[in-house]
């Protein structure tokens, strides 16, 4: 939740459970917002491009529209995700599409719905929230307030989605073929090793891990899968433990990305 100032006077003022409550209601009452203005835009989007005729964009705001309960990401994030996997999608870039940070499913469901028949998807998650931060990750830890795994707050065992959840979600709600679509439980450091020859070639990957190691792992596992022109997409580029991860990989290998920034915090670039 934004207005962080504000917070930090009022957690300075009040007594403990005040400021709990408040802030509580506060988040509450800003989610809910932000959930109506998303809806509306999407909504509205949806109306004024088929009034164009433009079937495309369209078919965009409904899939988006459509997968919203199922993810944290932000508006500028969804549209990125889309626009990306569609753009590879256009120009015919083989590989797979890779996500690393399912949660609970939304942004995978995305890149699937956009992958043609031929194209796997391969989805990578513990299944179990985020693991414990490190130290490089310090800045990035909030203290949660209250007991909502699948709220984004940044703690361990948060942004929770279920194998079962996400499951549903992808054969069941949105009815997605099985064929060739993939999905992997258990920690990166113990999957992506094993999986990434079966991988093979990726055009597409998006990591939402958070944390300092976990965006490390990703990057150390399957960034020299990632074909030349395929896309890489770090989702919290902001946040100080993933920055650092993702610089010092790139800084290592001699890669100057030129990366491309969403309006949320998220970063880009096409693999050189």
């Amino acid at each position: 939740m934004p207005f962080t100032k504000t917070q930090s006077v009022l957690k300075g003022i009040l007594p403990e459970q005040w400021f709990v409550t408040i802030y509580r209601i506060a988040t509450q009452f800003y989610n809910a917002l932000t959930k109506i203005s998303d809806k509306v835009f999407y909504i509205s989007s949806y109306i004024l491009y088929l009034l164009k005729d433009d079937s495309k964009n369209a078919i965009k705001m409904q899939r988006i529209y459509s997968i919203l309960p199922y993810t944290m990401v932000g508006r500028s994030g969804l549209l990125t995700t889309y626009d990306l996997a569609s753009k590879i999608e256009r120009d015919k870039i083989e590989g797979c599409f890779v996500e690393c940070g399912v949660a609970s499913g939304g942004c995978s469901a995305l890149m699937a719905m956009v992958a043609k028949k031929s194209r796997q998807t391969w989805l990578f998650d513990s299944f179990e929230g985020l693991p414990d931060p490190t130290i490089e990750d310090t800045a990035d830890i909030t203290n949660p307030l209250w007991e909502d795994r699948h709220s984004p707050t940044l703690s361990k065992g948060y942004c929770l989605g279920t194998y079962d959840e996400v499951d549903r979600l992808l054969f069941s709600k949105l009815r997605l073929s099985r064929a060739n679509i993939f999905m992997v439980k258990g920690w990166f450091q113990d999957t992506l090793p094993e999986y990434k020859d079966k991988v093979g070639d990726i055009s597409f990957l998006r990591i939402d891990g958070d944390w300092y190691e976990s965006t490390k792992c990703c990057f150390e596992n399957l960034y020299d899968n990632v074909i030349s022109g395929g896309y890489i997409f770090i989702d919290d580029y902001s946040l100080e433990g993933c920055k650092k991860s993702v610089d010092e990989f790139l800084r290592e290998k001699g890669v100057h990305a030129g990366l491309t920034f969403d309006n949320r915090g998220g970063a880009y670039f096409a693999k050189p």
